[in-house]
């Protein structure tokens, strides 16, 4: 138990013991402060570090998210110039195409004529069946057209396919960007704060209907008067309540070396791709330059024959009608002759009957002429 205090034995010991007391009050109030003040420095330092901690993991995460950023921007940026480059593509190869479609049909009509031609000359008479410049040429006309139609029709097929992979590419291409893009989204977004969901209430279900006037007016005043109650707090929501966020998946160090690598590889097919297609429409501007060539050249070619051997034909034509007309100059010559000396003939005289019939079979030979 306590010792009961001594009552002071006159009022000199009374003031002395109490500023005794006074000063001690005043000692425990000096170190009950200075363990507040140096409590506040402690919580204050320990605040800042602890700010400063958070502001370092900020910086980090920031720099870790604009250089994936940056990484994906080059590649998009990349990626965008080669979508532009096989849209250039695509519409050069269908030009080329259109362009090979359409030497493929000129040299089919020639094609047409030349076989034409040569069905008609194996309906010649069978002593006019040889093999003479206009045949040779028509020949070699049918075989330049029908290797030059195999040379277009293959370089059509790999037209066709270089377009359907540019599509492709193209598709491709766009998807991995939208790709990039939201990923680029989705890292930003984990800079951004968290905001919380407003609660849905029950009430606002349109199962419920409206709620009574009359309690809504009771709820408004019961929670006026618990705030002018209860002092204002900050609004930080319980750990219970906060949203709960979807942690991000963090790529590793192998999966970034894995996807910059099928980045490289994805942009180096594509530029393949481009060569290819930049090859192929250098070709098929060639292929269409030569063979354009090739089958002018031979159709002049079997014209100049086809001239030439109608001239001769025709020259053939009006020596034969000349020669046909001194034939029968002869014959009726020969018959005339032949009825005066019918005439004059003396049976009798067998000499004279063999030489006239002589005279008649030369004259027989000169009618089958």
């Amino acid at each position: 138990m306590a010792e009961e205090p001594t009552s002071p034995a006159n009022q000199g010991k009374w003031v002395e013991k109490s500023e005794n007391k006074m000063m001690q009050a005043r000692n425990l109030i000096r170190d009950m402060l200075t363990v507040v003040r140096n409590n506040e420095v402690v919580e204050a330092s320990n605040k800042a570090a602890m700010q400063e901690a958070d502001k370092r993991e900020k910086d980090a995460k920031k720099a870790v998210v604009f250089s994936k950023a940056a990484a994906h921007e080059k590649v998009i940026a990349t990626s965008f110039k080669c979508m532009q480059d096989i849209e250039d593509g695509i519409l050069q190869t269908e030009d080329s195409l259109s362009k090979l479609t359409h030497e493929r049909y000129r040299g089919f009509a020639y094609l047409q004529v030349c076989e034409r031609r040569l069905e008609l000359r194996e309906k010649r008479p069978p002593a006019e069946i040889f093999q003479d410049a206009l045949t040779l040429a028509l020949t070699s006309e049918k075989q330049t057209l029908e290797a030059a139609r195999k040379e277009l029709l293959e370089l059509e097929e790999q037209g066709k396919k270089i377009v359907t992979e540019l599509r492709d590419k193209r598709k491709f291409l766009s998807e991995d960007t939208g790709i990039r893009r939201l990923q680029m989204m989705e890292d930003l977004k984990t800079l951004s704060p968290q905001v919380a969901l407003p609660p849905v209430k029950a009430n606002s279900s349109p199962k419920n209907g409206k709620a009574e006037p009359k309690e809504e007016k009771k709820e408004e005043k019961a929670e006026a008067a618990e705030k002018t109650e209860k002092p204002e707090e900050p609004a930080e929501a319980p750990e219970a309540e906060r949203p709960v966020t979807a942690p991000s998946h963090v790529m590793t160090p192998e999966e970034q070396k894995k996807a910059e690598q099928a980045s490289k590889e994805l942009i180096a097919d594509t530029l393949k791709l481009l060569e290819k297609t930049s090859c192929h429409r250098n070709k098929s501007l060639e292929t269409v330059f030569k063979v354009k060539q090739d089958t002018s050249r031979a159709n002049h070619r079997s014209e100049d024959c086809l001239s030439r051997r109608t001239a001769e034909l025709a020259e053939m034509k009006k020596q034969l009608e000349k020669h046909a007309l001194d034939v029968e100059a002869a014959i009726l010559r020969a018959e005339r002759s032949l009825e005066r000396t019918e005439r004059r003939l003396d049976v009798k005289d067998n000499k004279k009957v063999e030489k006239f019939k002589q005279v008649s079979a030369s004259a027989f030979g000169i009618d089958q002429l």
